[in-house]
């Protein structure tokens, strides 16, 4: 631009005689240096999409953080509403008296009985097991004539029988729920283990319902 600006400077009247040049050469000349101007400098401009990729990045990684820190940590609760599974395969020790769950909110891996003593007699424990150590635990009891039946925790109704239930307060939610129908006294209580999946008191009572 200065080397320009300095050729302007020279390019006077005298500059062009005894040159040979003619007037028409001459004014052909000062016209072309006059009206070069200079082109305005303008820095290039930033990329914008690389930095608005790494802020997606980082909101994205930062979510999954949360959520998975908080689901271990008990603050958020992953809902069992997830799909559930068949349980038809009715243990043989357990007896004709008494109706078995057909719906549990695992796959079930792994199905244990045990017979132990309960408060009114012998009675039948059957533990399923989930891919992730998720447990359903219920026990099978009759009861004799006259047992005081009463269930000191929170009521409920299980289909039209009466029923209590309870849960821990602890971050690992453990959920129980006990009710009577007839003759026969269920007690379930679901474990979430490492599942992170826990269930609320309609979600118990939907799989009591499911006993036939």
């Amino acid at each position: 631009m200065d080397e320009l600006k300095s050729l302007r400077g020279l390019m006077k009247e005298e500059t062009f005689k005894g040159r040979g040049f003619t007037n028409k050469m001459r004014e052909n000349i000062l016209d072309e240096i006059h009206s070069k101007q200079p082109k305005s400098f303008s820095l290039p401009k930033k990329p914008i999409f690389a930095p608005i990729m790494s802020v997606l990045f980082f909101a994205a990684c930062f979510s999954i953080f949360v959520y998975f820190g908080g689901t271990q940590l008990g603050i958020f609760g992953s809902n069992a509403s997830a799909p559930l599974y068949e349980a038809s395969d009715r243990p043989e020790v357990l007896g004709r008296e008494f109706k078995y769950i057909t719906k549990v909110p695992f796959e079930v891996k792994n199905v244990s009985t045990k017979t132990g003593d309960g408060p009114t007699g012998s009675r039948q424990v059957i533990t399923l097991m989930g891919p992730e150590k998720q447990t359903i635990r219920i026990s099978f009891q009759l009861l004799e004539p006259g047992t005081d039946t009463t269930l000191s925790q929170d009521p409920v109704k299980v289909g039209s029988s009466q029923g209590s239930y309870t849960e821990s307060e602890d971050a690992l939610k453990v959920s129980m729920l006990t009710w009577i129908e007839g003759d026969a006294m269920y007690d379930m209580t679901y474990m979430p283990a490492r599942s992170g999946v826990t269930l609320s008191k309609d979600e118990m009572i939907k799989l009591a319902e499911s006993f036939r």
